[in-house]
């Protein structure tokens, strides 16, 4: 509804985004026959979508030292963090393995095309974006440790709420302002 008030033409891409957001959370919440693989390519197919909206507001890439230097550090960290939730979760993902393989690698390269994209431009458009994309991965993490490592209230409960917060802040993306904030040299 935040989306449908704030815009005067509404981007049907967009719609079909929340859609399956929408639909992700539907299919987690029926206890349908393979309702978890239905879930994967809701997500998936948003997240591939999202692509799409990160090349659309790419900029000629403009860094200085100072950014190369927090791009790698990110870049390692993330890496590990990543490899380090794959590693616990393997052993008990089982036939949807490639699924879940798939997933985390388009996750992982969204985050950080979201992050270069923010430090590149670091307008508000791009940090809604990202920030939206973190909420997706915390959320995702949280799902995964808790259904293939311990299942955890917490971790359910984190999961929701960083959810919801993700949508939220795709839709604040999708109204903001594509204005640059970065100082010139």
């Amino acid at each position: 509804m935040l989306y449908w008030f704030n815009v005067k033409k509404v981007d049907s891409l967009f719609a079909v985004v929340l859609l399956l957001c929408f639909l992700g959370d539907i299919f987690l919440l029926t206890g349908i026959e393979d309702g978890f693989r239905y879930v994967l390519l809701s997500y998936t197919l948003c997240y591939f979508i999202l692509f799409y909206f990160l090349y659309r507001n790419h900029k000629k890439l403009d860094y200085n030292n100072i950014d190369i230097v927090y791009l790698t550090g990110f870049l390692v960290l993330w890496t590990v963090i990543v490899y380090e939730i794959y590693a616990v979760t393997n052993q008990n993902v089982g036939a949807i393995r490639p699924f879940g393989i798939i997933y985390i690698i388009i996750l992982y390269l969204l985050l950080i095309g979201a992050v270069f994209q923010y430090v590149n431009i670091r307008s508000p458009r791009s940090l809604w974006f990202v920030i939206a994309i973190l909420n997706f991965v915390i959320s995702d993490a949280c799902f995964a440790l808790d259904r293939f490592y311990v299942p955890s209230l917490e971790l359910k409960i984190i999961n929701s709420i960083y959810q919801l917060l993700a949508v939220y802040f795709l839709v604040k993306f999708k109204i903001s302002s594509p204005d640059s904030l970065k100082i010139k040299n």
